[in-house]
């Protein structure tokens, strides 16, 4: 790990601590959000597998739990220790996979009920702002793996990252 990820992994350390999964995907961080059990590990280890399928880049940086920060209008996320390179497959247990100590964060994906999911989203939900940065936001929905996995898919590689 180079001075400057080692700076940015406690500098992020230092943030506030999330229930979420963060993961790179090609040059992507993506940040997954929802309740327990709604499928965030799946749906990121899913993401990493069809990643390498297609020769991509792809790695977890943290499950479950995040620290994220903001460092030059950036949003940083980083991985608490004891858990580094590990996730939890609901009916299996933890098992080993490729991560990274830190990622900057591009873009958010919520998993929602699908009730709670506009059709046609105004441009104000597919945004949102953590530690003061704003970020793209894509709602997925957590009962259709499938659909989640289409439009997860569709923002990571059809959507450009933005510099807000």
């Amino acid at each position: 790990m180079t001075t400057l990820d080692q700076k940015q992994s406690v500098q992020a350390a230092e943030g506030q601590a999330i229930h979420a999964t963060c993961l790179v995907v090609g040059t992507k961080g993506i940040l997954i959000r929802g309740p327990s059990g709604t499928g965030k590990s799946a749906l990121a280890l899913e993401l990493i597998q069809r990643a390498h399928l297609k020769g991509s880049f792809a790695a977890l940086v943290a499950d479950d739990r995040v620290y994220i920060a903001e460092k030059n209008s950036r949003l940083i996320g980083a991985c608490p220790n004891p858990i580094k390179g590990k996730a939890e497959l609901r009916g299996y247990g933890v098992v080993d996979v490729p991560y990274l100590d830190t990622a900057v964060i591009h873009m958010v994906l919520d998993l929602e009920a699908r009730e709670e999911i506009d059709r046609l989203p105004e441009e104000q939900a597919q945004t949102c702002e953590l530690c003061s940065v704003k970020l793209i936001r894509q709602q997925v929905p957590k009962e259709d793996h499938l659909a989640a996995l289409r439009l997860a898919n569709a923002l990571i590689f059809t959507n450009p990252v933005h510099n807000y």
